[in-house]
């Protein structure tokens, strides 16, 4: 191997060995696996020394990535992701719940938690003298993605947000934040003037503990939103039935006010393109069999109807590219305002890389 087959090889394996997406990693190493055997395994007087380079390479690439995915996959002892506070004290034991008995701590919520993959939950309080008690509660989702769901679900219109874990916001008497696939609530009982110090110095505790183990960001998909006239952590994460369909599952949505008026943007991501396409056919297919009339844009490439349940919403615009699809409800006749957060995003899903061309 000359040193620009190694480093297009190199590069390629840096691309995907940090992803944490195995599926995808091995399915680009199949088809590096097969170049490399075409290029340079045929010539049969150096076929079992390439043979025995290539088997070390997969062998080397698969160990990696089992290091990488243990890394990601396997929870951390959450006992051990409580604060100490000087003068506090743990009171009684740390309670722990599954989704078999969630409901018997947070009955009318659980079926909200369980709708995002919860996980389990550890719940323990603290006390002081003369008074004042605080509760911490750390519910771990099976991904960052539910784990921001729930998160957004609970989270304020408008704040006020600390930069705690990958997002959190403060109330007097609650601290919320979101690491990962770890939701922490922090709530204070008469904690006088100290209530935000305690709660925020709580709070950053743990934050560091899980950062410690895996540090996650936001979805990567929220940096694919429009900035201009997006409201500012408006974001959130619908697990299921999104706009009240079934066929659409889940949805990341943003919020937006121009000129007066209230948008909301959305963006599926699905496994696969055909189970993107297999969505927009579902609706499609939905808004034909209620009457409604599906226009496509040869320009735009996007389809436009009415949804029949949402009609006072203006027109549905939608589009599918890959594995993604995204789109809004507005009100113009013309394509032209829609189109404008139509391009946008899929220019930025192309920045990312999320879609190809």
């Amino acid at each position: 191997m000359n040193v620009e087959e190694e480093s297009v090889l190199t590069s390629q394996l840096r691309l995907y060995c940090p992803c944490l997406s195995v599926a995808l990693f091995w399915r680009h190493l199949a088809i590096l696996s097969v170049t490399y055997y075409n290029l340079f395994l045929k010539p049969r007087r150096l076929q079992l020394k390439k043979y025995i380079l290539l088997s070390t390479l997969i062998i080397g690439c698969f160990l990696f990535t089992l290091s990488l995915t243990g890394a990601s996959s396997a929870p951390v002892d959450m006992k051990t992701l409580f604060p100490q506070l000087e003068g506090w004290t743990q009171k009684g034991n740390i309670d722990a719940y599954t989704p078999d008995n969630l409901y018997e701590y947070i009955d009318g919520a659980a079926d909200v938690f369980l709708s995002y993959d919860f996980q389990e939950l550890v719940s323990a309080s603290y006390e002081s003298n003369p008074k004042g008690s605080i509760t911490v509660d750390i519910y771990r989702h099976n991904n960052a993605k539910n784990g921001f769901g729930v998160y957004s679900q609970e989270k304020p219109a408008k704040g006020p947000f600390i930069p705690i874990g990958a997002q959190g916001y403060y109330e007097k008497g609650v601290l919320n934040f979101l690491a990962g696939c770890y939701y922490v609530k922090l709530s204070g009982f008469d904690l006088g003037d100290k209530d935000e110090t305690i709660l925020k110095e709580a709070a950053q505790q743990i934050a560091q503990k899980i950062q410690g183990e895996n540090r996650f960001p936001l979805p990567r998909v929220l940096e694919c939103f429009p900035t201009e006239e997006k409201v500012e952590y408006s974001e959130r994460y619908i697990a299921q039935n999104f706009l009240g369909h079934s066929f659409l599952h889940s949805a990341f949505t943003a919020d937006y006010e121009k000129e007066g008026r209230k948008i909301q943007v959305f963006i599926i991501e699905t496994d696969d393109e055909k189970g993107a396409r297999k969505i927009l056919d579902d609706y499609l297919k939905l808004a034909k069999s209620k009457g409604m009339t599906v226009e496509e844009n040869p320009g735009k490439d996007f389809y436009r109807f009415q949804d029949p349940y949402y009609r006072s919403n203006g027109m549905m615009n939608i589009k599918q590219n890959g594995n993604y699809l995204w789109g809004l409800f507005y009100n113009d006749k013309s394509t032209a305002g829609a189109g404008i957060y139509i391009d946008k995003i899929r220019e930025n899903l192309l920045k990312l890389k999320l879609i190809t061309p």
